[in-house]
């Protein structure tokens, strides 16, 4: 079963949802704040990480934290879909949820049977074009393996396993898709552009060198190949 994420202040309204999401054949994992009433924004986003959540649910109004923000700093490590509930209802409210990283804004108070549809789509189009290949496992010519997962952003290697930023994994699912072949610079650019990443040529250069140093930490050298002139290949 799917484990859906409850970030929520109002803890009546996180144990409801939480039975809710359950009566309809979900896990609910209410995350109250006493649980992270001490940690700064660094420790709520590893908390929610270590969840192996399917979606959030996310409060924009939390205590000590602005939901917007942790929905920025979440989205930044993990693909996993996030939606903001909050009841400010304004379209101001609606597009910084949205540009911050949220896949749908819903206003409390809500009707629960339109959230359950909200939730059912989201995650019907997530896992259905990405089942296929959330992960992907890369053998280099040196023999080394390493696995991608694109879902949860991560690097997984033989001396252990690493986030990844949302440009660094929209790059890897190029390079990925294909390997042993050269990939221009230009392609890379305009993949992370048509996922509303806007990079420049600068940009890419700082990311690629990011993913080269994170192969590197998990015990994988020289996987990705920098042909001068032409681009990049992962080999």
């Amino acid at each position: 079963m799917r484990t859906i994420g409850i970030l929520e202040d109002d803890s009546k309204l996180g144990s409801e949802l939480k039975l809710f999401l359950e009566t309809n054949g979900y896990v609910g994992r209410f995350i109250s704040p006493s649980e992270y009433s001490n940690m700064d924004e660094e420790g709520l986003i590893s908390l929610l990480l270590g969840e192996n959540l399917n979606l959030l649910l996310l409060d924009v109004g939390l205590p000590g934290f602005n939901g917007l923000h942790i929905c920025k700093a979440f989205r930044a490590k993990s693909q996993v879909p996030i939606i903001m509930i909050t009841s400010d209802n304004s379209e101001l409210t609606e597009l910084l949820s949205i540009t911050n990283g949220a896949d749908d804004f819903i206003p409390k108070p809500f009707n629960t049977q339109i959230l359950l549809a909200r939730i059912g789509r989201i995650l019907d189009r997530v896992y259905n074009e990405t089942k296929s290949t959330d992960e992907v496992l890369i053998k280099t010519e040196s023999g080394a393996e390493f696995s991608v997962e694109f879902l949860r952003g991560r690097l997984l290697g033989p001396e252990g396993e690493i986030d990844l930023s949302k440009n660094e994994i929209q790059i890897l699912k190029v390079l990925t898709r294909r390997k042993g072949e050269v990939v221009s610079r230009n392609e890379i650019i305009e993949a992370l552009w048509d996922n509303q990443a806007f990079v420049d040529d600068n940009t890419l250069t700082v990311n690629m060198t990011r993913i080269k140093s994170k192969l590197e930490k998990i015990g994988i050298k020289d996987a990705i190949e920098t042909r001068r002139g032409m681009g990049y290949m992962l080999s």
